[in-house]
């Protein structure tokens, strides 16, 4: 198993694969834009679901559109350049994986027996259950294969894909697309599968997404020392959840927080909080605050570590003082 020390990954190093079909593994070269125009007026609404909310002769008239179109794409369907390396690549480690699909069971199963790709247990379509970009999709694909979310990596060529990737709190790499617009929802970009699979063969560290900026800026190294560094909480202070995400977003990669409740004091300054966090205990409001954008900093009741500034404004300065 590869190890890439944290805060930094690689897929190379994740427990468990979640894969699109159309796109990832199998080019069925579908165009949807027709059945676009004769239902929503061209509108590039999510079809399954835009087609709840139409009389019933037209959602069934739509539901069988849609089949045929992806039927029709099935039986021309060539494997994308590179999917047997990568399915060939899973099997020599022994990661599981899964297929999470918007396509009908029918049209996977025809493209896979043209690819000759061979489909795995855990294959979940739009004929059972939550689709992406809903994140129980992939977080019931996630249980299946027994990894947790974090560990789960979701390997898509559109936006739905990243999106429930993002919501599941699961890594998300775009492949076979090229889309600046959707860079700032993924971990990872690849224009090809086949140069996705060249980069898990010969893995490199990378910067997750919630801190691709922050390495951008201040650079790889300074995220490597902040990480490092332990810090806690000042109890009396009333912005107390603002230092939290503040030393979050710098790269701290440990929180020590005081065991007291959320007072209301703090609960007036945090506007963003329901009152219902009022008298919970401040370790579990912070892990809380954390979890989905920094789900990676460790969060620990105490005081232990170098107690921050009260201010928001000296943290990086304070900071800066400790990497020298």
């Amino acid at each position: 198993m590869v190890h890439i020390e944290a805060p930094f990954w690689n897929p190379a190093c994740m427990n468990a694969y979640i894969l699109d079909w159309d796109g990832v593994l199998a080019d069925t070269s579908l165009d949807f834009g027709p059945i676009r125009k004769r239902y929503f007026n061209g509108a590039r609404v999510p079809l399954v679901e835009g087609g709840r909310g139409l009389p019933p002769d037209l959602r069934k008239a739509l539901e069988k559109d849609l089949y045929d179109l992806e039927m029709e794409g099935a039986a021309r369907a060539r494997p994308v350049d590179g999917a047997h390396e990568l399915l060939e690549w899973l099997k020599k480690t022994g990661i599981p994986w899964a297929v999470v699909s918007r396509n009908c069971l029918d049209s996977i199963r025809e493209a896979a027996s043209r690819c000759s790709i061979s489909l795995p247990d855990l294959l979940f379509t739009r004929d059972g259950g939550p689709l992406k970009p809903d994140p129980r999709a992939l977080l019931g694909a996630a249980r299946a294969l027994g990894a947790a979310p974090g560990r789960c990596v979701m390997i898509g060529d559109f936006l739905y894909d990243i999106l429930g990737a993002r919501r599941a709190g699961m890594r998300a790499v775009l492949v076979e697309r090229v889309e600046p617009e959707w860079l700032q929802w993924v971990d990872a970009s690849y224009p090809t599968m086949k140069e996705f699979v060249d980069s898990i063969c010969d893995p490199q560290p990378l910067a997750p997404w919630e801190y691709l900026d922050l390495a951008a800026t201040r650079g790889e190294e300074w995220l490597k020392k902040v990480w490092k560094i332990k810090i806690a909480l000042p109890e009396t202070a009333c912005n107390v959840l603002e230092l939290a995400l503040g030393a979050a977003s710098l790269g701290v990669g440990a929180i020590s927080v005081p065991g007291v409740p959320l007072s209301l004091e703090q609960w007036l300054e945090a506007r963003f909080l329901p009152v219902s966090r009022v008298d919970v205990p401040l370790p579990e409001v912070v892990t809380e605050l954390l979890r989905e954008r920094y789900p990676q900093v460790m969060v620990m009741e105490g005081s232990q570590g170098k107690i921050l500034p009260q201010q928001p404004q000296e943290l990086e300065p304070f900071l800066e003082a400790l990497v020298r």
